[in-house]
């Protein structure tokens, strides 16, 4: 590192003022050492931001840019609780989301498609957004999505986070301030409108007074099941929560057409003394897992997964899983 560099981390750590505690980098330390330096500023919301998510194009080909969804605190106002989409490229808003919400809107995701935009939050009602356009065809504002389904009171408490299963875009995993994970299924309806099906709902092994459930992400991978579910692929959802708990979980994404939804297979807890000591805010699979091939899962093949956390108590903690198909 170079002298500016060691004057920095000097600052950052609170050494050059005589102070021992660990103190956060201003704004201008991060905008010096940052990998990602900022390049714009988007301005639009009308208080502080709440959550993020974005779309990026599975092929630059398509000419498609990366849409940013972004929503804000709202105070008492149910028009402050819409959602803003943003074009990167642009570095405009190119569509505001309204009636969906009456309070702030605390997660959103997009499915890996871009088909569907979920939101949910403080209200307890989750809402299925539909691309039903392009953005060179968007004409009302809407950016190219519109209000398709949704489910009142899908929680007993605030949902916390929501995240489209990767493989399986119409299958959405939400965590709720009640201590439940569920696993939605979206459809068509026979009137041609989306439908919400809640497929099952479970509790984290940690649940003692019902553990809030703060964060839910699944992989990119599908776990394989075998004995009497051979037929039925798992998707592997990781999950945190209030008490600073990380753990892993199979829950069944296909066949579309199950009669009977089996049960969650918990794969990992990860040990109290590894884990965060407040409460988890996100959970985030390293991108570039690579699912198991035919072969693969003859040889019986372990599969293994980078996970991230990070959480209140200002850490990140970083997990190499090695998981294996699932066994009857």
């Amino acid at each position: 590192p170079t002298s500016n560099d060691n004057e920095t981390l000097d600052v950052v750590a609170g050494e050059g003022d005589g102070n021992n505690s660990l103190q956060l980098p201003s704004e201008r330390d991060l905008g010096v050492t940052t990998l990602w330096p900022e390049t714009r500023k988007l301005f639009g919301h009308e208080s502080e931001l709440v959550c993020l998510d974005a779309y990026r194009p599975l092929s630059v080909s398509t000419g498609e840019s990366t849409l940013v969804a972004s929503s804000c605190k709202a105070r008492n106002d149910v028009a402050s609780a819409a959602i803003r989409l943003w074009d990167s490229k642009k570095g405009k808003c190119v569509g505001i989301l309204k009636g969906g919400h009456r309070s702030t809107v605390s997660t959103m995701s997009f499915s890996r498609d871009g088909k569907y935009l979920a939101s949910s939050g403080k209200d307890r009602r989750i809402c299925i957004w539909k691309r039903t356009k392009g953005l060179t065809d968007d004409t009302d504002g809407s950016g190219g999505y519109e209000l398709s389904a949704a489910v009142d009171s899908a929680h007993k408490r605030i949902v916390w986070s929501i995240h489209f299963c990767p493989k399986v875009p119409d299958i959405l995993a939400s965590g709720s301030r009640d201590g439940l994970i569920k696993l939605w299924r979206i459809s068509d309806g026979d009137d041609g409108s989306l439908e919400m099906k809640e497929l099952l709902r479970f509790e984290p092994l940690s649940k003692a007074g019902k553990n809030p459930i703060t964060a839910v992400a699944f992989a990119e991978d599908l776990l394989k099941g075998s004995g009497g579910n051979k037929d039925i692929d798992y998707g592997i959802l990781a999950i945190g929560t209030e008490s600073g708990c990380v753990e892993v979980w199979a829950v069944p994404v296909l066949p579309n057409n199950l009669e009977e939804c089996p049960s969650p297979i918990l794969l990992c807890a990860i040990p109290t003394n590894d884990c965060h000591f407040d409460t988890v805010k996100k959970v985030s699979w390293r991108p570039s897992a690579k699912g198991l091939t035919g072969e693969d899962q003859k040889a019986d093949k372990w599969l293994d997964l980078t996970l991230a956390s990070c959480g209140e108590d200002n850490g990140v903690r970083i997990f190499n899983l090695c998981i294996r198909n699932i066994s009857s």
